[in-house]
């Protein structure tokens, strides 16, 4: 930070008078004196409406008295060059008031010094005993940030192991998130309960991981050397599994598909609330933890309050951390006077798991929409089935138009029998080519074996045509040929569905 440095030849003045007349220019200039050491002062100049103020340093040196003005306020530039013109005003000031200084001002200034050396003796001493105190609080455990580490570690190896299976960094594959374990309603009501935990290590994007596991570095760093690594992974993981039940909760009937640290990460932050909100933590540094930790927790949730942010797994972190926090608190007491709370502990893992399994066992789906989904998940590791379904999706329109001209009400036998023979049969002839290109691509059974059903479906409907014709042209028999080929149809289109 910018400063400025200069020096006064005291000649053969001693010390403790060029100490006591630094004290009378500090007087004079309105300067506070804050601390005093071996041969040295330290002071501010006052703040106004266009300054911060700046810290002064005035000290013995060999080359005389030195005075030194410095900007501590994260400024970059001295403009104004108000350092130099602080330094300046003290040696003017210095050598007016050397010249008339009177010896009873000179005592009572250096028994000013002797005052500030020792207030600056018992604010050192206050200061070691506040550190060691805060010290002792937030490494209550001992602990390194190895369980921080791991997590981070996991979470950054799954998206990139998810990167390679092609679920994107920016634009996202949905399919593969829940492959590999996102919390999907209908998958993780009808069996995979595992995806409670396994959501909390996948992310949607790469803004998203990065984001989360720097909001779990921050607060991990404080956490994990409190609470130790069994207490700090159990809260994780448990913050986690309760965030997404809450997710599951709010998003029924509709279902979602939720991923991310974030239900976790609230928790632990939820956890730490609790902690800054007993004594546990010195209030030397809990009024400003207490601080950013609020402004943390304000502004994701209100930023979550925008679509596409699952807040509802923020809010269940948040909550479950701040509940567990209060136990690790009431088992932290205990464990300080000498007395063991190893149930809490196993409570909250129980607690944990009973409320899973209740809630999953309330919701239980049915494996109707399961084995689709799976289906369709199976199906998503073959190239073409992307390019299948547009196909299909191109075959769809067509069968619309199509089916749409045989069923005209609107049309008179006539006409409707020259769009049939000029439209419905070409358009029908399109979607048969569509669908034998779609038998060739590279695509699962399941997929194969409907473009395969669909084949024969476009024929049953090149025969409805037909027997339409013959209706319209008044043949024999044509009715019950037209009846039993649509019967024919709606069976297939029941096999289809």
């Amino acid at each position: 930070m910018p400063k400025h440095e200069e020096n006064i030849t005291i000649d053969e003045m001693d010390n403790e008078k060029a100490l006591a007349i630094s004290i009378e220019v500090f007087k004079k200039l309105s300067w506070s004196i804050d601390f005093a050491g071996n041969n040295k002062i330290l002071g501010n100049t006052p703040k106004s409406w266009k300054t911060k103020g700046q810290q002064i340093l005035v000290g013995i040196n060999v080359n005389g008295l030195s005075v030194q003005s410095e900007m501590i306020n994260g400024e970059v530039l001295d403009v104004t060059k108000i350092n130099k013109k602080n330094s300046t005003s003290f040696i003017k000031m210095f050598t007016e008031i050397k010249q008339n200084i009177s010896q009873e001002k000179i005592n009572e200034n250096k028994n000013i010094f002797i005052a500030l050396q020792q207030k600056t003796i018992d604010a050192n001493k206050q200061h070691e005993v506040d550190a060691a105190e805060i010290d002792a609080a937030m490494n209550m455990s001992g602990s390194n940030l190895y369980a921080t580490y791991t997590i981070i570690g996991i979470n950054l190896l799954v998206f990139i192991l998810m990167v390679i299976d092609g679920a994107g960094i920016m634009d996202l594959n949905p399919l593969i998130h829940i492959k590999w374990g996102s919390n999907f309603t209908a998958l993780t009501l009808s069996g995979d309960w595992w995806r409670l935990i396994t959501s909390t290590f996948i992310h949607f994007g790469i803004i998203h991981v990065l984001m989360n596991m720097y909001c779990l570095y921050t607060v991990g760093v404080y956490l994990e050397p409190m609470l130790g690594k069994v207490k700090y992974l159990s809260a994780y993981l448990c913050t986690g599994v309760l965030a997404s039940l809450v997710s599951l909760w709010w998003h029924l009937p509709e279902g979602t598909n939720s991923a991310g640290a974030s239900g976790a990460v609230f928790g632990m932050y939820g956890l730490f609330l609790a902690l800054l909100t007993t004594n546990l933590i010195p209030k030397a540094v809990r009024d400003s933890l207490l601080k950013s930790i609020g402004i943390f927790i304000f502004f994701n949730l209100a930023y979550g309050m925008k679509g596409g942010v699952d807040n509802s797994a923020h809010v269940g972190g948040l909550i479950s951390g701040f509940i567990i926090g209060y136990l690790f608190v009431i088992s932290i007491k205990k464990e300080k006077g000498g007395l063991k709370a190893a149930w809490i502990l196993p409570l909250i893992i129980a607690t944990t798991i009973g409320t899973a399994f209740l809630y999953l066992e309330k919701n239980k789906q049915d494996g109707a929409t399961r084995k689709e989904i799976l289906s369709e998940i199976n199906e998503s590791k073959f190239k073409d089935t992307e390019k299948f379904n547009t196909s299909y999706n191109e075959f769809v329109e067509i069968q619309k138009i199509a089916v749409a001209v045989v069923y005209d009400s609107t049309l008179d036998k006539s006409n409707k029998k020259n769009k049939i023979t000029s439209e419905v049969f070409q358009e029908w002839d399109k979607a048969d080519s569509i669908l034998k290109n779609m038998q060739n691509m590279d695509v699962g059974k399941a997929k194969k074996d409907k473009a395969t059903v669909i084949i024969k479906y476009i024929a049953l409907r090149k025969e409805e045509a037909l027997n339409f014709i013959d209706y319209i042209n008044e043949k024999a028999g044509a009715v019950e040929k037209l009846d039993s080929t649509r019967a024919n149809i709606n069976q297939i289109m029941e096999t289809l569905n």
